[in-house]
């Protein structure tokens, strides 16, 4: 059976998370539904490069599949006939036949998530449920530099869910970007790889210090601590986006 690639894009508003769970309605279980919908064959759970939380969306998860039969028609008709069963919440961007042995995740050499603010006294409209909405002005420098600090290879335990099942705390963070256009402030995180809650915690930490630039201790100091209650809240989760996933042939 062809192992098939698809690049996926949705809202994580209606999901609880990505990952299929009992009477809960999940990306996965409902792209799994939608597939078997279209090719009227029971197939297998669709493979992704990582487990987005509830409420996270995505631009450009890359999803495996295993289809019955190498077709360029079925691929047009999955494109078509997922994104078309699932209307404005999940739409299938690209369908092709890839190798037996590659796979989302372990192939994937790096990941982008961006965490998204909305940095003005009166919440957004035409951003609703896709940013978090702070009202109180915030001192973006002061974010960037304390975000600064966590670049490189680090123990994260301290911005470590406390249900991630990673085995080693440790990652790199490649990149930390804050964009400030007007009233909305992006923070984008690149990596090859990261912890449950790992972002959304390192945003939730970043915002004390937009709200006080004074504030102790540093970043730097509540990652070297190693210590989950060190650092701040974790910020809601409809902020986040999944920007793309590299692999050996570009960013998909």
């Amino acid at each position: 059976m062809p192992n098939v690639r698809l690049v996926v894009e949705y809202c994580g508003e209606g999901f609880s998370g990505w990952q299929v769970q009992p009477d809960q309605r999940t990306v996965q279980g409902e792209l799994h539904r939608a597939l078997e919908m279209v090719t009227g064959e029971a197939l297998a759970l669709p493979v992704s490069a990582g487990r987005t939380d509830a409420g996270v969306s995505a631009k450009r998860q890359v999803v495996c599949c295993t289809l019955p039969r190498q077709d360029e028609a079925l691929l047009r008709k999955i494109m078509v006939g997922v994104s078309s069963i699932l209307k404005n919440e999940v739409s299938i961007l690209r369908a092709e036949v890839v190798p037996e042995d590659f796979h989302p995740r372990y192939d994937a050499l790096r990941k982008q998530y961006t965490y998204t603010i909305w940095n003005h006294p009166s919440p957004p409209a035409l951003l609703y449920g896709r940013c978090k909405h702070v009202s109180a002005p915030l001192h973006v420098q002061a974010m960037q530099i304390q975000g600064e600090s966590l670049l490189g290879e680090h123990d994260f335990t301290s911005f470590r869910g406390s249900r991630c099942g990673a085995k080693s705390p440790v990652r790199k963070l490649e990149s930390f970007t804050v964009h400030h256009r007007g009233d909305e402030i992006s923070l984008e995180f690149r990596g090859p790889g990261f912890l449950k809650q790992m972002v959304r915690n390192i945003v939730g930490t970043l915002l004390l210090y937009g709200a006080d630039p004074k504030r102790t201790p540093s970043v730097k100091a509540i990652l070297e601590a190693r210590d989950r209650k060190m650092a701040g809240p974790t910020a809601e989760p409809w902020g986040l986006t999944l920007d793309w996933i590299e692999y050996k042939e570009g960013r998909l």
